[in-house]
């Protein structure tokens, strides 16, 4: 597949990064008691923009080793938003959107898709981000194109498909790679790299309408966050330990003591 073009520099989870590190931008430094008990750096919003990139990141990773017969790219722009990925082989063209459900019970009622109890517009949102894509691609290409609409749950606990979706795949993220290198072949490879040509220029997408980081920068900012968030959490956690420890020990002793009591009376 061709390298080193418009669209390659962009990384997954690119649009969901920049989000965090906007989020993060205003907040103030966390002082040292709340660095001591693990308080997490992350605002409300930049909690929400984080979850999302790490999911995007971990879709990125599968897509990523799909092989050589199989052209991905990440955060197409659409121009209020980005496509989470794009993908085209033999199998056809995936616009694959992506929700973060890791600890949470889902449900999919046609529409709706309920998360931890919340309703999410995820799956009429991934319907229309497939459209837009074969809409440019379609006037690229000056053809129809078919665009099969993905929306991948990445690590739910348990997934309850109530009613299935019009015009959308939901799957895990755990079933993506097998789903669609087993998918039946609907393309030509001639016809495979002629949307690859058209999908890495830039110049076939809406713009978007915020602007652009570096990827490399974008990393770099992203990366220290990233270990401030997992710093956090491993503190919390060692607080907690030392509190099971702590009750454990306490309820053992007021144990010993009153059997103490009990013998010796």
């Amino acid at each position: 597949m061709p390298q080193n073009h418009n669209l390659r520099g962009r990384i997954a989870g690119q649009s969901a990064m920049a989000a965090v590190i906007d989020a993060q931008s205003t907040r103030l430094p966390r002082g040292f008691i709340a660095r001591i008990f693990g308080i997490s750096p992350l605002t409300a919003e930049g909690r929400a923009h984080y979850r999302g990139a790490v999911g995007e990141l971990l879709v990125g990773s599968i897509l990523d080793r799909l092989g050589h017969s199989w052209d991905v790219l990440h955060g197409v722009p659409l121009g209020e938003s980005s496509l989470d990925h794009f993908a085209v082989g033999r199998a056809g063209i995936f616009a694959i959107s992506v929700v973060n459900c890791q600890g949470d019970d889902v449900a999919v009622n046609g529409n709706e898709l309920v998360i931890a109890k919340t309703i999410s517009r995820s799956v009429p949102e991934a319907r229309a981000s497939a459209l837009l894509v074969s809409a440019a691609l379609g006037a690229a290409l000056d053809r129809e194109v078919r665009v099969a609409a993905v929306l991948v749950l990445v690590e739910p606990v348990r997934v309850s498909m109530l009613a299935v979706p019009e015009g959308v795949h939901v799957l895990t993220s755990m079933q993506l790679e097998q789903w669609l290198v087993s998918a039946a072949e609907t393309l030509t490879g001639d016809a495979v790299a002629s949307v690859s040509t058209v999908a890495e220029e830039s110049s076939t997408w809406p713009k978007l309408q915020h602007a652009a980081i570096k990827s490399r920068d974008l990393t770099r900012a992203f990366v220290a966050i990233h270990k401030e968030v997992r710093m956090a959490r491993a503190r919390r956690f060692m607080w907690l330990v030392a509190a099971l420890i702590l009750t454990f020990f306490s309820v053992w002793t007021l144990v010993s003591v009153l059997t103490g009591l009990v013998v010796g009376s």
